[in-house]
């Protein structure tokens, strides 16, 4: 089914392309209700790779319909706890959304970042940092690339996309995907700031300045454990 999509969107032909996609879903959804991860994976790269070629020849309905498949099957994974399926879900996404993005696809991009956003954090809730890292890493190379092709919304759905994964992450004690998520919106500030998108410049600094008094937050509080800590340790004076 993923050669017929493909060989479908390279020729043009929309309806085959939907209706592939449509059969796959239908396998998606047994292949979650039965948690076979493996297929999952592999249905998961296929939407990616049948969504990328279809964005490609500037297929807005078929590449929307893959990002909105991908981003079920990502919630149902991540609920499920199926790591491999979360991360190729995010994958998958990322590529199509680099694709919509660089077509100048504009509503497409921003459901498809979102959608990737709400994967991200569903990963984030489940402690699977790899696979959180990976979406923070993939909406800023989408946002920076929105930002090249003038995509404002795009970049602002971006920017606020990490913010709210890195929320989740700290919540979850997850240190590198919060640090990732600075990074990140430090990336997209800069890029954006240079090419006079301020709004998207001023999400990301907002974000910023919370990120750091969380930090400082979780500091202190370390510090004020280390405090009762002295406080109730038995005298050692003879």
């Amino acid at each position: 089914m993923k050669k017929i999509g493909k060989a479908a969107a390279i020729a043009g032909l929309e309806s085959i392309v939907v209706n592939t996609l449509l059969l796959f879903s239908q396998v998606a959804r047994e292949a979650c209700r039965q948690r076979m991860e493996n297929a999952l994976v592999s249905i998961a790269l296929a939407f990616g790779e049948i969504g990328k070629t279809a964005a490609v020849q500037k297929m807005e309905t078929p590449a929307k319909i893959a990002a909105s498949c991908l981003g079920e099957m990502g919630n149902t994974a991540a609920s499920r706890g199926t790591k491999k399926g979360t991360i190729a879900v995010i994958f998958a996404l990322g590529e199509i959304g680099k694709s919509v993005t660089w077509q100048k696809l504009g509503d497409v991009a921003n459901s498809t970042v979102a959608l990737l956003g709400e994967t991200g954090k569903a990963a984030a809730s489940q402690k699977f940092e790899d696979a959180v890292v990976n979406a923070e890493l993939l909406l800023q190379e989408i946002g920076t690339g929105a930002i090249e092709k003038n995509l404002k919304e795009t970049v602002n759905i971006s920017a606020r996309s990490i913010q709210d994964i890195g929320e989740t992450a700290d919540r979850q004690g997850l240190d590198k995907a919060l640090n990732q998520a600075a990074y990140s919106l430090e990336v997209i500030r800069f890029n954006a700031e240079d090419r006079y998108l301020m709004s998207a410049s001023i999400i990301a600094e907002v974000a910023l300045l919370h990120f750091e008094r969380l930090k400082i937050e979780r500091l202190e509080d370390k510090l004020n454990k280390i405090s009762r800590g002295k406080k109730k340790s038995p005298s050692t004076d003879l």
